[in-house]
């Protein structure tokens, strides 16, 4: 009787091992999740940053009271983010009731924000300016 209590009075190196790279294998998927989660939080914050950033640029834009035609580019304030802006005629001008009484052109704005590899976002609005 003595005999068996010393033998089941622990656990075998096996199980140990076995315990250990269970642990491991769980932890493992644990840091990895954590690994994702933080990359997406990541991803995010960097979009938040360049909406906000966009539409600075762009009340910035609207600001000047003359619209033109044309494209500008320059660079944020936040290195590494940069801006493009396109101000062209609206292709459906011609629905635009009274636009030639009022002379005003009905103008199409799309500002570009790009950061990053590959990485953009592009806020677009209308506004009318006079006619040319």
């Amino acid at each position: 009787m003595t005999r068996f209590r010393q033998l089941s009075a622990g656990f075998t190196l096996l199980e140990v091992l076995v315990a250990f790279v269970m642990l491991a294998a769980v932890l493992g998927v644990i840091l990895r999740i954590n690994a994702q989660v933080l990359e997406g939080t990541h991803r995010a914050s960097e979009r938040q940053l360049a909406l906000m950033l966009a539409q600075s640029q762009l009340d910035r834009v609207l600001a000047n009271a003359e619209l033109e035609p044309g494209q500008l580019r320059g660079d944020l304030t936040i290195p590494g983010y940069r801006w493009e802006l396109d101000v062209s005629p609206l292709q459906a001008a011609e629905q635009v009731p009274d636009a030639e009484r009022l002379r005003v052109t009905p103008y199409q704005i799309d500002l570009h924000v790009y950061w990053a590899e590959q990485q953009h976002l592009v806020l677009s609005t209308l506004r009318l300016g006079r006619s040319l």
